[in-house]
């Protein structure tokens, strides 16, 4: 038996027998299946979270020319990989389940909606296929305040605006280099919206002070990764999902 070379504290090394060799093994197997069942139940109830009550997901994805078109790709890629994971609503007005946002944003006044809060797959896959890399400067203060007056509060189509009981998010895919105009304002208008932010950090040069801020001071809710390749890593990517259900 392998175990008459291991020290057991309850068992002295020199009395080890092939029966109590059998006894710690049946033991260790019980142990192992008893993990497992709490590890699926674990997961359950991550889903249970995601499913049983209503999650409003607004993207913002940086388009600056510091991305570069390829990770931009990647990013956009990101978003529609976690619309097919969540369990999408089937109506605007379900009470339960997740709808998505996505805005590009550039410049002060460059804002472009990819696609409103949805529940429809095939629009958000549609949408993101037709998407155009900005390559342009980033004003983030300006995007939070566009994505609160036009996605969370939407003058067009109340329908497609954030629902009330719904937990809002916003999901910030950027390094955090971005003009300071309009920043503060923007975090007034995020409280006042009870927003619960997300923050995807990607690469080594990064602003940590204007990424704390926007994450309203949460460290936990900052995901540092090295690169946009990461994106597509399972490790961080189910990490991501278990964080915004």
């Amino acid at each position: 038996c392998w175990l008459d070379k291991v020290s057991v504290s309850y068992i002295p090394a020199e009395k080890v027998s092939h029966v109590d060799c059998l006894k710690v093994l049946s033991q260790a197997v019980l142990f192992l299946e008893y993990l497992l069942s709490v590890s699926f139940l674990l997961t359950e109830l991550a889903v249970a979270q995601c499913t049983q009550r209503p999650v409003d997901i607004v993207f913002l994805l940086d388009g600056s020319e510091r991305i570069g078109e390829l990770n931009f790709q990647r990013a956009h890629d990101f978003v529609e990989n976690v619309a097919r994971r969540l369990t999408l609503a089937k109506s605007d007005n379900e009470n339960m389940n997740a709808r998505i946002a996505l805005l590009q944003y550039g410049s002060e006044n460059e804002h472009v909606i990819v696609f409103p809060l949805t529940y429809n797959l095939t629009d958000i896959s549609d949408s993101i296929a037709q998407i155009k890399y900005l390559d342009s400067s980033s004003n983030l203060g300006s995007a939070i305040i566009y994505a609160v007056n036009n996605l969370v509060i939407n003058p067009r189509d109340r329908a497609r605006g954030a629902r009330r009981n719904a937990e809002l998010s916003f999901v910030f895919i950027t390094d955090g280099i971005t003009g300071n105009k309009n920043l503060d304002e923007a975090m007034d208008s995020m409280k006042k919206q009870n927003v619960v932010p997300t923050v995807v950090a990607l690469g080594s040069d990064v602003d940590m002070d204007v990424l704390l801020k926007i994450s309203l001071g949460d460290r936990a809710a900052i995901f540092r990764e090295k690169d946009y390749a990461s994106l597509s890593q399972p490790g961080f990517f189910d990490r991501f999902i278990r964080w915004i259900c």
